[in-house]
This record gives C-alpha cells, structure tokens and sequence, in this order.
C-alpha cells in the first residue's frame, strides 16, 4: 500500500510513526510530499519525496500536482497534518476516489467549519457542545460578567495571535481577522478522537498539558476519565469526522469542560497519545484494510512508568 503525507513540514516524529509499520506491513511504502525538500523529515532513505506547490499559488495548481502524484505512484491513501490542504483536499474527494485513492479528511462543510473558530462556536452551539462565548459588539460584551478575554486568530492554528486581555474597543469586536472570547481558567487538556472512514468512533485519549511551544504540546500526562470519555463519544457521534480529530479543552474549577478548538487532522497532541500505546496510525492502515472490530489495547501502567509517561486518573 502506498500512503501519501502531505506538507509534513518538521513533524519528522510523523514520518517515523509509519515507518515503524513497515515491520508488520512489508507492502507499506511512505510518500512524502512538502514544497521544501530538504527538511528534516524528508531525510530518511526509506520514503519517497515528492515537490509540491504552496496552496497560496492557486489551488488548481496544487491539486493538479497531487492528482498526477497519486496516478503515477498509486497511492491508496493520502494523510495531511496540518490546515493548508484540508479544505482543497475534501474537495477534490471524488477525483481521489477515482484513482481509487482515499483522503483522510472529513467532509467539506466539517472542515469549513471546524477551520473557522466563529463557525466552530456555532456549530458546537448548535450541537450542544460547551464552548466559550464569543463577542461581536459592544452591547454583548457590558451585559458580560466576564472581565477577563481572549483574543486570537479566526483562522489561525498553533495559537497564533493568542492574547489574553481585559480592555477590549470596539475596532477590536469588529476585527474580522480576530475573535474575541471569554477566558475560562482551569486545567487546559488535549484530546484526540479517532473515527473510521464512516465516521463511527474507534478510540480516543486524553491528556493534561503541562507546557506548550510554539502551539504544540511539549510536555502532557495521559489521564483517563468516565466524563471525558463520554464526551469524546458524544462528539464523535455529532461530527462523524473522519479519521483523527485534535481537540483542546479546558477544565473549571467546577468541572464543566469548555472545548475551544478542534482541528480535522493529527495534531501536536497525537504523539503522546501514540506513546501511551494507542497507535492511530496503524488503526487507519487496518482500516484501509477492511479490518472491522478494531482494537487498541493501552501499554500496560508499568511499562509507560519505565517509559518516563505518566498515565492518571483525572478527576
């Protein structure tokens, strides 16, 4: 089976997580495709390295070039890790599907929402999800308890433009580049929901973070708890999202669980979750593979501890 991965950027960790299954799939063989070629992660002599463009040169161009990399190398299945491609790329599911290839991203309407964080509130308003409220004038905001906010970018990712902030004006509300939320205090948490190709939910894990870099998880601990369970559940249920979905929450004091943005991809999370033994990666290779009651089994308490991985219950 040939997988595609595409814009891999620096996540060389990503690349190694398949390359690992080539010990149980002999037939796997990993594409690589960047408009840079000579990352880190494009390094390794057991891939194959395609140059694509950037999605800001025109996403006919891009597609193009993807589709003429799928027909030539038969690639079965392309996974992207980042938000350039995910909206071109739900797009283009049809034509994949043609060249009998499959795009690990959910449908186009999931992801124009799900990209948009004002869209994003509404969706998870309308599917009963508890999420931050969101400001857009004046009037809303003094009619707020609230005094303390969090201003961020309405299409950003990686925490770009995040600020916290107590003053806000009204040239700020109407920004169209930035949304302007309640900050909810409390332990901030990361959650991935792996569904299958049908959108029905496979696992989930969840985690504490302890410190961020750059907006990705640089140090967390794995924590397991009925509530959040259920609720990764429920939300699988309510996107029927495919594949993986990168979720970030925050706890309050009072134990309500505010979700503050999800992205329709592997995200700077998974690598903690792949650590404590739920191996994502290879689910979505055996789903490839037709194999139905899937099971991903936790390592074992004791092996994580040697590990260095911490593994709690959260209460």
């Amino acid at each position: 089976m040939n997988v595609l991965i595409t814009n891999i950027g620096r996540r060389a960790y990503f690349v190694n997580y398949f390359l690992d299954l080539k010990k149980k799939f002999k037939k796997l063989n990993i594409h690589l495709a960047d408009n840079n070629l000579i990352l880190a992660s494009m390094q390794s002599k057991k891939i194959y390295k395609h140059s694509i463009p950037k999605i800001s040169e025109g996403e006919n161009k891009y597609i193009t070039k993807i589709l003429g990399i799928v027909k030539q190398n038969k690639i079965k299945l392309i996974v992207p890790v980042t938000n350039f491609d995910l909206n071109i790329l739900s797009k283009s599911k049809e034509k994949l599907k043609r060249l009998n290839c499959r795009a690990l991203v959910s449908n186009n309407q999931l992801i124009k929402n799900l990209i948009d964080k004002k869209k994003c509130h509404d969706l998870c308003i309308q599917k009963k999800i508890l999420t931050p409220k969101i400001y857009f004038n004046l009037k809303d905001l003094r009619k707020s308890k609230k005094n303390i906010f969090v201003k961020k970018k309405r299409f950003g990712n990686s925490s770009q433009g995040f600020k916290i902030i107590r003053k806000i004006d009204n040239k700020t509300l109407k920004d169209k580049i930035f949304i302007v939320q309640n900050y909810i205090k409390g332990r901030e948490i990361h959650l991935d929901i792996l569904n299958d190709f049908d959108g029905n939910y496979v696992a989930s894990c969840a985690k504490e973070k302890l410190s961020m870099r750059f907006g990705e998880t640089e140090s967390a601990r794995t924590f397991f708890n009925n509530k959040i369970n259920i609720l990764a559940k429920e939300i699988s249920k309510k996107f029927r999202h495919i594949g993986n979905l990168d979720c970030d929450a925050i706890i309050d004091k009072k134990n309500n669980v505010y979700f503050i943005d999800f992205n329709p991809r592997f995200g700077g999370g998974y690598p903690f979750t792949h650590l404590a033994g739920l191996n994502f990666v290879e689910a979505i290779i055996n789903l490839m593979k037709n194999k139905k009651n899937l099971k991903i089994n936790k390592i074992p308490k004791k092996i994580l501890a040697a590990k260095g991985i911490s593994v709690e219950k959260l209460n």
